[in-house]
């Protein structure tokens, strides 16, 4: 049986998940493209393939339909806004994700954003490497207001990770883990609440019809001088008033690591020095590499019964 894989990081630092395929009969195709790939070589990559370890292309209808030996796919990672969930479950095609694989990784990315974007290390770098002696005025965490969107497995490590700042933290969730709320003296709220009340906005919330999460509405509710983090999915930040919101100093400053036209980023951001831009690179570190690659393939070895 034949097994595609997308992502270009999957075993980049081990070669065990692959040998555990090979080993139980698999033949393992990799990404010829180095890319994310598009409909049709997506398409094309997928004749005869009975396995897929899916990174961020799209498995939409067409997909599905010229795919008939496709049994499985296992989700490199945990968003699932580029699968056509209800004609996979149509078409009898279970989905997995490799829940908290690089929860970690994603955290530790958020809060060094959070960071950098707070101190202007971005900034002050930008213009040090033009050969420019410019000092940059940024803010104290210490006692701000944190509002985390989304408090899931990577949220409540962001909680973790900040808690030497001694920040007020406001947090939303669908579905909230009381013990953890509790222990971390977290404040439930909603959306609105948070946009009017945090100093720094971070977001770890699913795509939900790729409408935002963060619009118009809500850039007019925020504090000014607020810093915007989003390592989750670029359809929740309203790009154009993010834009509107830079220029008016509403946002301090953003650090976004998800973007709309990906592997693209909106070339209207470049001129920011407050902005830091980065390819969605969150969830990538040896370690999480590692454990999420393996987790990818346990998941097609146990749904074929291997060991």
């Amino acid at each position: 049986m034949k097994i595609l894989v997308t992502s270009n990081s999957f075993c980049e630092y081990s070669q065990e998940p692959i040998k555990k395929l090979e080993d139980s009969g698999f033949e393992v195709i990799r990404n010829k493209y180095k890319r994310m790939m598009n409909e049709e070589e997506f398409i094309n990559e997928l004749k005869g393939v009975d396995a897929l370890i899916l990174s961020t292309e799209t498995v939409n209808k067409k997909v599905i339909d010229s795919s008939p030996e496709l049994k499985i796919i296992s989700r490199y990672g945990v968003g699932l806004d580029n699968i056509d969930l209800k004609y996979c479950k149509e078409k009898g095609i279970p989905v997995t994700v490799t829940k908290g694989g690089n929860s970690n990784a994603v955290a530790e990315f958020a809060v060094t954003l959070i960071l950098a974007a707070s101190k202007g290390i971005g900034s002050s770098s930008y213009y040090a490497k033009n050969g420019i002696w410019k000092k940059f005025s940024g803010l104290d965490l210490e006692r701000k207001t944190l509002g985390v969107i989304g408090l899931g497995a990577i949220g409540k490590t962001v909680v973790k990770r900040l808690q030497g700042f001694d920040l007020n933290i406001l947090a939303y969730d669908v579905y909230y883990d009381d013990e953890f709320v509790q222990k971390y003296n977290i404040k439930k709220a909603s959306i609105d609440e948070i946009v009017k009340n945090a100093d720094v906005i971070t977001l770890h919330a699913p795509a939900i019809d790729n409408k935002p999460l963060i619009g118009k509405a809500e850039f007019e509710k925020m504090k000014k001088g607020m810093v915007l983090i989003n390592t989750a999915r670029a359809s929740l930040i309203d790009y154009d008033q993010l834009i509107k919101s830079l220029d008016n100093k509403t946002v301090f400053a953003a650090g976004l690591d998800v973007h709309e036209n990906e592997p693209e980023y909106d070339n209207r951001l470049k001129k920011y020095d407050n902005v830091i831009l980065t390819p969605h690179n969150a969830a990538i570190t040896k370690e999480a590499t590692d454990r999420t690659s393996m987790m990818a393939v346990d998941h097609i070895l146990d749904f074929f019964g291997k060991e």
